[in-house]
């Protein structure tokens, strides 16, 4: 398991970036304006505003000791896989979840605004205002870039109203995620962040008795649905201004690697990677929400689903990565263990992907306990003596467990509790 210590580095405040932790100025703290002795700088103001009073700045630094697979050539010439340790040292960049959680959460009320303005729009005819759609959606990129699981956790708060809308909202905040834990630079997360808010936005065009039909579609009413793809594509390429990649993702984010997808049928390599990426997302929120016609399939059941149909359904590649993205227990989600007891998951690493940190809420009868946070990498045990682990995870409001109740305890205590 890696281990890491931190320090302090020495850098001109010309190399500041939103992110940092600024531990020690230049000069003593009562010179300056600042009022905290020590912050995480949040956006460009906090940069300019160093610029303005100091040289240099001290900012936090962390070296965490990893092993890595080497493959060496023995005496004998046979291949030998080997482990060795290395340090790696990288400057922390990150706020944390707690704090960010109110920025997160007018970043995503900015955005549900926008997006239902957008909806609004196409109903009555209008043009979309492309420029509220790229700021809104570059608020959400500067939180994620801040710490993504904010957002990620305020994404898992869902409401049965307005499901189309809602649904592209949460679209657009994964994808980001997913494109920046794929090496995606600022300017292409913004763009799959608009994609993935746009990807629906033909629905407004399919009936209402279609749309939320409380049960199976038959065959002419799921060719009426499908045309949301065309609709889509009518809607933004009728707009200078909207990027030609959300015209494609509207038009291809129901094709499948297999040919078998609509509305044209297109191979594997004819279909665009923002439109692969924003493809296994909207499944996968698909899957997990709670519609008229069905209740939510666990996250669990969903990535099984999403296994399952990889290089058919979806590219092989990018369903795998977003699984390991996700992880088998994803965070925020409802847990319930083999004791009975009901928690929030809040942290999962790739060393125990098995056995996550789970904030307990509930105890073995259902009832409200003190609220305490176990990790179940280190061995625990019930009280019959047998290992604690995941029974099986929900999705939020299970036994009347509301993750909004929580959410800002639970990253609070999951950035702390190490």
């Amino acid at each position: 398991m890696p281990q890491s210590s931190r320090s302090l580095v020495k850098i001109p405040v010309s190399e500041l970036q939103v992110g940092m932790y600024v531990a020690q100025l230049d000069r003593p703290w009562e010179e300056t304006r600042f009022v905290y002795q020590g912050f995480f700088i949040y956006d460009w103001r906090d940069i300019q505003e160093l610029q303005t009073q100091c040289e240099f700045v001290y900012v936090q630094s962390e070296t965490e000791v990893v092993e890595e697979e080497k493959t060496v050539t023995a005496p004998s010439g046979k291949k030998v896989i080997t482990r060795v340790k290395k340090e790696k040292t990288r400057l922390v960049h990150k706020v944390p979840a707690y704090r960010e959680l109110t920025k997160a959460t007018h970043s995503m009320g900015q955005a549900r605004q926008t997006i239902h303005d957008v909806f609004r729009a196409v109903k009555l005819g209008r043009d979309i205002d492309m420029e509220a759609v790229t700021v809104a959606v570059t608020d959400i990129v500067d939180s994620i870039m801040r710490n993504p699981n904010a957002l990620q956790w305020l994404s898992l708060i869902k409401d049965k109203d307005d499901y189309t809308a809602e649904h592209c909202l949460r679209v657009c905040v994964l994808s980001i995620i997913i494109g920046r834990e794929m090496g995606f630079n600022e300017s292409e997360m913004v763009d799959i962040g608009v994609c993935g808010m746009l990807h629906d936005v033909g629905k407004v065009k399919v009936p209402d008795e279609i749309l939320n039909k409380p049960g199976s579609l038959d065959k002419d009413e799921f060719e009426i649905m499908k045309r949301h793809s065309q609709y889509g594509r009518d809607i933004l390429i009728s707009l200078s201004s909207a990027p030609k990649s959300a015209v494609d993702v509207a038009y291809s984010h129901h094709e499948k690697v297999d040919g078998t997808g609509y509305p044209r049928g297109l191979a594997a390599h004819q279909i665009p990677l923002k439109s692969k990426i924003v493809g296994v997302v909207d499944a996968y929120d698909a899957m997990t929400s709670a519609r008229v016609y069905k209740d939510p399939m666990s996250a669990l059941e969903s990535l099984r689903i999403i296994y399952d149909v990889r290089g058919k359904h979806f590219d092989l590649e990018v369903a795998e990565f977003f699984i390991k993205t996700m992880g088998v227990y994803p965070v925020g989600h409802i847990a319930e263990l083999n004791s009975g007891e009901v928690g929030i998951i809040v942290r999962s690493s790739n060393e125990h992907r098995l056995k996550p940190k789970v904030l307990l809420v509930l105890d073995e009868r259902k009832q409200q306990r003190k609220e305490t946070i176990i990790d179940l990498s280190i061995n625990c045990l019930t009280d019959a003596g047998k290992p604690l682990r995941i029974k099986e995870i929900h999705p939020n409001g299970a036994f009347g467990v509301r993750l909004e109740n929580y959410v800002k305890k639970g990253l609070r205590l999951a950035e702390y509790d190490d």
